[in-house]
C-alpha cells in the first residue's frame, strides 16, 4: 500500500537562479511547478510518497491558475506512484481537501485501547499497585478499563451518575483477583484518588469536577493529561514510525503528533483488517506525553 503526503516548499531548487525565477515569474502570471518527490518505507509493503510543492501555489493566497496546473501535476504523480490516500500539510488548501480530515478519533481509539501505557507516564509517585484509581466514562469503556486495571492498581473506584447502569465486570473482577472495585455516585471519592482516568463520552455532569480535583487526570477523550496540582497540561501523542521521524523533516505539531500518525495507523488498520491500536503497535508507534 502506498500513501501520500503533500508539503509546501518555501524555497525553489536552483540556488540564486531559483530565487530570481521566483521573483520574475509571478509578474508574468507563471509559477514554477517543480514538485519534489521522496519515498519513505514505513513497513514491509507500506510506503509514503512525500510531494513537496512550490509555496504558495497550493496555499491560501496562491494564484488560481497555478493551483489548477499544480493539481493536474499532482494527480498524475499520485496516479503513477499508485497512492491510495493522501494527507496535506495544514497550509496546503484547495487541492484535495484532506487538510480538513481529522484523525483525532483514530488516536482516541488507540489511546483508549493502550491507555495502561500512559499510566506510568502520568503518575510518577509511588507504584500504581499502591494507589486508588477513579475511572469515568461510557458503560463499554468502564467494563474494558476494569479488566485492564485490576492487575495494576490497589483499588478501582468507578464513578457513575445517578441512574447510570453499573458495569457488569466489577463483581467478576473482585471475585477473580480480590482487588476492590467500588461503584459510587459520590464525587467525593476523587478526594482520595491521585489518578483519575476519564474515558470518552464521560457524563457531562462531571465536567465541573476537574476544577476542584487535586491530582492527575488522564483525559482520553481530549487526548490530554492534566496535573491540577502543578497546573500543567500534556498532550497525548503518538510517535511516528522511526523511519519516518528523520525523513519527514519539520512539521507542525498538530500534523506531526496527531494527524499524520492517525492517518498512517487508520489506513494500515484498514489494509490489514485489524484495529487502529493493533496497527499502531505493528508499526512500532509509541504513545507518549508532550508538554
Amino acid at each position: 500500500m502506498i500513501l501520500g503526503m503533500i508539503l509546501p516548499r518555501e524555497n525553489n531548487p536552483g540556488g540564486e537562479t531559483g530565487k530570481v525565477t521566483r521573483r520574475i515569474l509571478p509578474a508574468m502570471s507563471i509559477t514554477p511547478l517543480y514538485i519534489g518527490i521522496k519515498r519513505i518505507q514505513l513497513h514491509p509493503g507500506i510506503s509514503l510518497v512525500v510531494c513537496s510543492i512550490p509555496y504558495p501555489c497550493g496555499c491560501a493566497g496562491g494564484h488560481e491558475r497555478p493551483g489548477r496546473r499544480l493539481k493536474r501535476r499532482l494527480d498524475r504523480i499520485l496516479a503513477e506512484e499508485g497512492v491510495l490516500s493522501v494527507i496535506e500539510h495544514p497550509a496546503v488548501k484547495n487541492l484535495y481537501g484532506s487538510h480538513k480530515a481529522r484523525y483525532e478519533s483514530c488516536l482516541i481509539d488507540i489511546a483508549v485501547s493502550r491507555f495502561t501505557e500512559l499510566l506510568g507516564m502520568a503518575y510518577r509517585g509511588t507504584g500504581l499497585g499502591r494507589i486508588e484509581v477513579t475511572i469515568t466514562g461510557s458503560q463499554r469503556c468502564l467494563e474494558y478499563a476494569i479488566t485492564r486495571l485490576v492487575p495494576l492498581v490497589k483499588t478501582i473506584n468507578v464513578l457513575i451518575p445517578d441512574g447510570f447502569q453499573e458495569p457488569g465486570k466489577a463483581e467478576e473482577a473482585f471475585d477473580e483477583t480480590g482487588i476492590p472495585v467500588h461503584i459510587t455516585t459520590d464525587p467525593e471519592v476523587l478526594r482520595r484518588t491521585p489518578l483519575w482516568i476519564r474515558f470518552p463520552n464521560d457524563p457531562e455532569s462531571f465536567d465541573s469536577l476537574p476544577a476542584v480535583y487535586h491530582g492527575r487526570i488522564v483525559d482520553l477523550g481530549a487526548l490530554k493529561v492534566i496535573d491540577t496540582r502543578a497546573k500543567r497540561i500534556y498532550d497525548i501523542c503518538l510517535e511516528l514510525p522511526e523511519d519516518l521521524l528523520g525523513e519527514a523533516g519539520p512539521l507542525p505539531d498538530q500534523l506531526r503528533y496527531r494527524r499524520l500518525p492517525g492517518f498512517i495507523a487508520a489506513n494500515c488498520a484498514n489494509a490489514w483488517g485489524e484495529s487502529a491500536a493493533e496497527a499502531s503497535i505493528r508499526l512500532n508507534m509509541r504513545l507518549y506525553l508532550k508538554p
